[in-house]
């Protein structure tokens, strides 16, 4: 049974996966406190099934973009969990996990994490002889996000800002998620993590980091001020 693990933003969930079912799964809004509430819902899902930590076979965990403070707490937990339950670990992009429900549309699927300070993390995904990103995540402003593409399906954390700007610059180009396919699953993160384990696409313990598309910069006063990338505002 894997374990997925998603505090990308100040949205997290939490899935358990057996490679056939979907066994349990749960997102919610856990604002900045995800350190104290993961871990609750993590225990949660495993008693609804009667099961316990030691029923785990691999822990798939989200890798970014995202908020800084996030996704190193789910960063740690996760390898906590590895190095406790000597655990195969395997890491998702957080713009994969958002893009994988479309991956059987026909249109173009740019999927947007928000990065803070009016920035997004985003790139484009596509079907070609298989389905996948066309080219590296990107972080970019509000107003560099029509440079992406002339059309496609825009999903994730599509704010009223960049709806109204992909609107006004790409017109009936672009299409946008519902709110329910904006949700981040952790399903999707489970099943996607699982496909990699199978595939041998096992991730190295100390090797994996976070992606944060702008790592914190250390400037002069930066052990004062903290990261300079500020987490994602919802």
């Amino acid at each position: 049974m894997l374990l997925a693990i998603d505090t990308s933003t100040n949205d997290s969930g939490v899935a358990l996966y057996d490679g056939q079912t979907v066994l349990a799964e749960c997102a919610w809004f856990s604002g900045r406190r995800h350190a104290e509430q993961v871990l609750p819902v993590i225990d949660l899902l495993l008693r609804h099934l009667d099961a316990t930590a030691g029923d785990l076979t691999a822990v798939g965990v989200a890798l970014g973009p995202g908020s800084w403070s996030g996704l190193r707490v789910g960063m740690s937990l996760a390898k906590s969990l590895v190095i406790a339950r000597d655990l195969p670990l395997i890491g998702v992009p957080t713009l994969d996990v958002l893009a994988f429900p479309h991956r059987h549309g026909a249109l173009l699927v740019v999927p947007m994490v928000r990065l803070g300070r009016d920035r997004y993390g985003a790139t484009v995904y596509r079907r070609t002889s298989e389905w996948g990103p066309v080219s590296e995540a990107r972080n970019l402003a509000l107003e560099e996000l029509p440079l992406l593409t002339d059309a496609g399906l825009f999903c994730g954390d599509v704010d009223e800002a960049a709806r109204a700007l992909l609107m006004e610059r790409l017109g009936d180009s672009a299409s946008f998620a519902v709110s329910s396919d904006n949700v981040r699953r952790p399903a999707a993160l489970a099943e996607l993590a699982w496909m990699r384990w199978r595939a041998g696409q096992i991730d190295d313990l100390v090797g994996l980091e976070p992606v944060y598309l702008g790592s914190p910069v250390k400037e002069r006063g930066a052990e004062r001020q903290g990261p300079t990338q500020a987490g994602p505002e919802r």
